[in-house]
C-alpha cells in the first residue's frame, strides 16, 4: 500500500487523520463514563474536588493550541466554581479568520488537545515521580507493514512499562501518582459534543495538506524516512491511548470504592 502513488498518500492520510481521531474519541467515551460514576458516587461537587486538576489541564489544552493555531482567545475559564448556573466546568473562547487555513485547520488540533495534554501529564509524572524508564523498542519492531499490530501487544507493552515505573518508586511516590492520576483521569479526558464539532471544523483542511505533503514525500522519495515516522506515530498513539484507558479505568475503580463510604 505504501508503493503506489495513491496508496502511499492515502494511507499517509488515514494515519493522520483516523488514528488520532479513532483514540481520542475512544478514550473520550470512558472519559464521560468516568465523570458519571464520578457524579453519582461523590456527588456534583466532585468534579471540582476530585476532578478540578483534570478540567484544568482540559481547558489548558484548548487554550495552549488556540494560541498556537493563531486564534484570537477572548475568554479562558479554567475552573468554573459556579459550573451550576452554567453548566461548564471549565470554557476556552476563540475565534479565528475563515480565510485563513492555518487558522481553520488549527480546530482539529484544538478540539482534540485536551486528550494530548492530559496523556501527556500522566506521562510526566510517570517519569518524574516514578523514575519511569520508557520503552517501546519491542512495539516498533513488531510494527511495520508485514505484521499484524495486536492489541494484546500493545496491552502488554503498557503494562510492562507500569511494572518497571512501579519497581523503580517508593510507597509515597506511588501514593501521590495514584491520587494526581484520579483527579486527571476523572475529567479531563471527557471531550465535549461541541469539542468534537470543533474537530470537525478542521478536517477538510487538515486532509487536504496531507495530501499536499504527501504528495510532496512521495516525488522527492522520502518514503522510507515517512513510513518509519508513520510506525512510531502510530505506536505512541496507541500506548498513549491504553495507558490513558488504565488510568481513566484505575480512577473509575477508586471512585467507586470510594463511594461506598460516601
Amino acid at each position: 500500500m505504501w508503493n503506489s502513488y495513491f496508496g502511499f498518500v492515502i494511507t499517509f492520510v488515514a494515519i493522520f487523520t483516523l488514528v488520532p481521531y479513532l483514540t481520542s474519541l475512544i478514550t473520550s467515551w470512558l472519559g464521560h463514563l468516568s465523570k458519571i460514576i464520578l457524579v453519582d458516587n461523590l456527588g456534583n461537587n466532585s468534579q471540582l474536588v476530585v476532578g478540578g486538576l483534570g478540567v484544568i489541564i482540559h481547558e489548558l489544552g484548548h487554550a495552549i493550541f488556540a494560541y498556537l493555531f493563531g486564534h484570537k482567545v477572548t475568554h479562558v475559564q479554567l475552573l468554573n466554581l459556579n459550573y451550576r448556573q452554567s453548566g461548564a466546568l471549565g470554557s476556552v473562547d476563540h475565534r479565528w479568520n475563515d480565510r485563513n487555513v492555518y487558522q481553520i485547520l488549527g480546530n482539529f488540533f484544538i478540539g482534540l488537545a485536551p486528550y494530548y495534554m492530559c496523556s501527556l501529564a500522566l506521562f510526566i509524572l510517570q517519569k518524574y515521580l516514578l523514575n519511569a524508564q520508557f520503552s517501546i523498542s519491542s512495539l516498533t519492531q513488531s510494527l511495520n507493514i508485514n505484521t499484524t499490530l495486536s492489541a494484546s501487544m500493545i496491552f502488554d507493552s503498557v503494562l510492562d512499562n507500569l511494572k518497571s515505573s512501579f519497581a523503580n518508586a517508593s510507597w509515597g511516590m506511588i501514593i501521590l501518582y495514584v491520587v494526581l492520576t484520579i483527579m486527571i483521569a476523572s475529567t479531563g479526558y471527557d471531550l465535549s459534543r461541541n469539542d468534537f464539532m470543533t474537530v470537525n471544523k478542521g478536517i477538510l483542511p487538515w486532509v487536504v495538506t496531507l495530501i499536499v505533503f504527501g504528495s510532496i514525500f512521495y516525488v522527492f522519495h522520502i518514503r522510507t524516512a515517512i513510513i518509519s515516522g508513520s510506525v512510531y506515530f502510530i505506536a505512541f498513539s496507541v500506548l498513549f491511548m491504553f495507558h490513558a484507558i488504565i488510568s481513566i479505568v484505575l480512577s473509575m475503580g477508586v471512585i467507586k470504592v470510594l463511594g461506598f463510604f460516601n
